[in-house]
């Protein structure tokens, strides 16, 4: 379930630490984003400059993760949490026939020191063999081990596609993967709020792909830098848990810290019944919690922005960036019609390429 309890304890013991002072949440209305970001934080510094959160889900694969485990074998520490980490191979393993194992060379090296790691370590894996293995960012959501109001990280900077479930996820880098090992916590310095409200039904034949794609295209891949967006609106609601998932996923191209969509009935139907997801009591418990989760009227956002789905195509990109996007309906530009000059320059590209 839910880590509220052991987030309130981990903030009691750490008020001893020099240099932080006890966390107070955010007043008045909060966003979803405040709302977990309030409830995971252990400490700040006293210039508010950044904050030791806690984490809730921990996803380990094969390629971000062999450093982090050295550095725990050389420090004598071992990972904090076995029960919150879950550990997959997934970047270097065939796609089809695995008969014969990995061929290439420095594939099957990760592979196996992934294996040899977590059984020195006590991780539960989900080896190439497995029925259960999967791409990390999906066997989280299948498992019932992503959930709504939790922190979760990974070595990926894709992990924001669990953000459709109302969690927050975020990729990192290896040295804080040996952090959240060891202590289960991370330094964060808390992102900028952003609302993107997606106005209107898509249409037959059009996707969340076309969807994320359309909002790229607006906001560009800068348009996120700095912020966690929270994706709301009738047609945001109107989604599947997978194309949610894939909205959230992509917010990354958009330059976002992470992606959010609010949990709701749709969110609940996808968690009941599995394996890692509450039962009995505790899945009430867990959906009266998780439905006190999203944006509350009145709540501020830094950046806000509204788009009207209604009438969009399906979405082709076709340049060297995410937010070089046209309808197929449309035509790709001319890069001389475009009037700043380093985007010309960028949008140019294809053709003094191919010239």
């Amino acid at each position: 379930m839910y880590r509220r309890g052991v987030s309130n304890l981990v903030r009691r013991v750490c008020t001893r630490w020099r240099g932080v002072r006890p966390f107070s949440a955010s007043s008045g209305p909060r966003t979803l984003y405040d709302k977990i970001w309030d409830e995971h934080v252990v400490n700040s510094n006293e210039d508010g400059s950044s904050s030791l959160i806690y984490i809730d889900r921990h996803l380990v694969h094969e390629v971000t993760s062999p450093q982090a485990f050295e550095g725990l074998r050389v420090a004598g520490r071992q990972v904090r949490r076995l029960d919150c980490t879950l550990a997959v191979c997934d970047h270097n393993v065939p796609t089809s026939d695995r008969k014969g194992g990995i061929t290439e060379p420095e594939s099957k090296l990760q592979v196996d020191t992934l294996g040899d790691n977590v059984k020195e370590f006590g991780l539960e894996y989900f080896d190439m063999n497995d029925k259960r293995q999967g791409i990390v960012h999906i066997i989280g959501p299948e498992q019932g081990f992503t959930q709504p109001g939790m922190t979760i990280v990974c070595g990926d900077s894709h992990t924001a596609t669990h953000g459709a479930f109302g969690a927050l996820a975020f990729g990192i880098g290896t040295s804080e993967i040996e952090h959240v090992f060891a202590t289960q916590t991370l330094v964060q310095q808390k992102a900028k709020n952003m609302r993107i409200t997606v106005e209107g039904n898509l249409p037959i034949g059009v996707t969340s792909k076309d969807l994320v794609l359309k909002i790229i295209s607006i906001i560009g891949t800068a348009g996120g830098n700095g912020h966690v967006i929270e994706y709301a609106g009738e047609a945001v609601r109107a989604l599947s848990m997978e194309s949610r998932m894939t909205v959230c996923n992509m917010s990354i191209e958009g330059g976002a810290r992470a992606g959010m969509i609010a949990p709701d009935d749709i969110t609940m139907a996808y968690i009941k019944g599995k394996p890692m997801a509450p039962t009995a009591e505790h899945w009430d418990q867990a959906c009266d919690y998780w439905r006190g989760l999203p944006s509350e009227e009145g709540s501020r956002y830094d950046t806000e922005v509204t788009v009207d789905v209604g009438d969009i195509d399906p979405q082709i990109t076709w340049g060297t960036s995410p937010e070089h996007v046209v309808p197929i309906s449309g035509v790709v530009p001319d890069p001389m019609d475009e009037e700043d000059p380093s985007r010309q320059r960028r949008t140019s590209a294809p053709w003094t390429t191919w010239g």
